[in-house]
């Protein structure tokens, strides 16, 4: 029994070492349709690979704006600097809290802002990163904190990609891409973060009455987030972003969230604070059109200045 179990440890000391490499190959030389089971979505969509090589270069901005498409398609960071408050917006697609974290552990002391604004859509608590994950993966650094943030996830598609995302930075294979500033009815803000979208109005539908669902794997890694920010010692909000009358009204627990989120820190939810309409002011049911971000961006500076938030 012990020579079996001795001869299986050195076939997969062999044979692990080989698949690795042997996929990072593949993956590389091969189109994607040929390489399904690696998802490297490389400069393909939400502008992360731009984000994550401007926060490179970004130090001591006032605000950093964490969280998912609702962040970096719903703070304008061009609205903040009218208003001569310096922002980033390092927010990146299904962005959930498993995801943020790797991030806040990635830059947070690199970048060193004033405050975080953490937007907190209901819809990440019951994510399970995978999306987000492929995303960072693939358009972000490599390091032992995007290991753990796979292993949380514990996909096998995540880990493909973090084996060929390293693979791809130990070579400096992506050296050369150059994401392009107009991907579809979206543009790019260099410097920012910010993703500004052609305008187009949202046609209402009727959704079904259903619940929030939570995923406890977030709800711990948020507060673990949380706890970060408090030992750095970084003042932080939590913020839950306008979406449609007709998509949050079709929830029924939107009061049990609210209490949770006010459980965890300092948290302002904007839904009821604007006078929004869902066909003139989205382009889908959960995101804003760019007249209503800079009306929200807006409110959200006022919102600042009553909390005495000054920079």
């Amino acid at each position: 029994m012990k020579k079996f179990i001795l001869n299986i440890l050195k076939f997969l000391a062999f044979a692990i070492p080989f698949y690795i490499i042997g996929l990072c190959i593949w993956s590389w030389l091969f189109p994607p349709f040929m390489a399904k089971n690696v998802r490297s979505n490389i400069a393909a969509y939400g502008h992360f690979f731009s984000r994550s090589r401007d926060a490179e270069n970004i130090k001591n901005p006032d605000i950093l704006i964490l969280g998912s498409s609702h962040a970096y398609r719903g703070f304008d960071t061009r609205v903040f600097s009218n208003a001569g408050i310096s922002a980033f917006n390092f927010g990146s697609s299904s962005q959930s809290p498993i995801n943020s974290q790797v991030l806040l552990k990635q830059y947070l002391h690199q970048i060193k802002p004033k405050l975080v604004v953490y937007e907190v859509y209901p819809g990440t608590l019951s994510l399970d990163g995978v999306e987000s994950s492929l995303d960072i993966l693939s358009n972000g650094k490599i390091d032992k904190n995007s290991l753990e943030m796979s292993l949380k996830t514990n996909n096998f598609l995540t880990y493909n990609t973090l084996f060929y995302g390293y693979f791809r930075q130990i070579f400096n294979l992506n050296k050369n891409i150059k994401e392009p500033v107009k991907q579809n009815d979206d543009f790019y803000i260099k410097g920012g973060g910010y993703v500004e979208t052609t305008y187009r109005k949202y046609k209402p539908e009727i959704l079904k009455k259903t619940k929030w669902e939570v995923n406890p794997s977030q709800i711990d890694a948020l507060k673990e987030n949380i706890a970060i920010l408090n030992d750095s010692k970084i003042p932080f909000i939590l913020v839950q972003a306008p979406i449609t009358k007709t998509l949050y009204n079709s929830k029924t627990n939107n009061q049990e969230i609210e209490n949770l989120l006010q459980k965890l820190g300092n948290y302002k939810n904007f839904q009821n604070e604007l006078n929004l309409n869902d066909e003139k002011d989205f382009y889908d049911n959960n995101h804003l059109n760019q007249e209503a971000v800079v009306k929200f961006n807006l409110k959200f500076i006022e919102y600042l200045k009553s909390q005495n938030i000054r920079f």
